[in-house]
């Protein structure tokens, strides 16, 4: 699951509405497809995006929101519209891992994953129904370039 999870970022990542538009990710198919969690451990995101937006968050919101939207807790029902999560295939391997698991087990097992993610330094802002928010944020978001 946690050797699949930035291959599935990547691959899900949304282009600009309008065609002409470049990318927003520099990263060509196959380097979506190969790329490994260390890529999030690091903030050097000039060879990864050709613009970002980002905010510092606490860790409390790190743990408590953004964890459980990309790892939700056993039970934790699924919106209806929910964007990309559901194409991902960690997000599919990780809701089956927690529905075979007791309710004690699934506890450790989000634990230890929690662990893991908080070595990550980023990943994509989600929204309550989209792994990737394009929106453009309000005064407490940065813009680079």
């Amino acid at each position: 699951i946690q050797h699949q999870f930035a291959s599935d970022i990547f691959q899900l990542a949304p282009s600009p509405r309008l065609a002409p538009n470049s990318p927003w990710i520099l990263l060509d198919s196959a380097q979506r497809m190969q790329a490994k969690v260390d890529i999030l451990q690091s903030l050097d995101l000039s060879l990864i995006f050709r613009q970002v937006q980002y905010q510092f968050i606490s860790k409390d919101n790190w743990s408590n929101a953004l964890f459980k939207l990309y790892f939700p807790a056993k039970g934790t029902p699924i919106p209806k519209a929910l964007q990309q999560f559901p194409s991902a295939s960690y997000y599919r391997q990780w809701k089956a891992l927690m529905d075979r698991l007791d309710e004690d087990n699934a506890k450790i097992i989000q634990n230890n994953n929690l662990q893991w993610f908080d070595k990550l330094l980023w990943v994509p802002h989600a929204e309550s129904d989209r792994m990737w928010s394009t929106k453009k944020g309000s005064k407490k978001w940065m813009m680079l370039p």
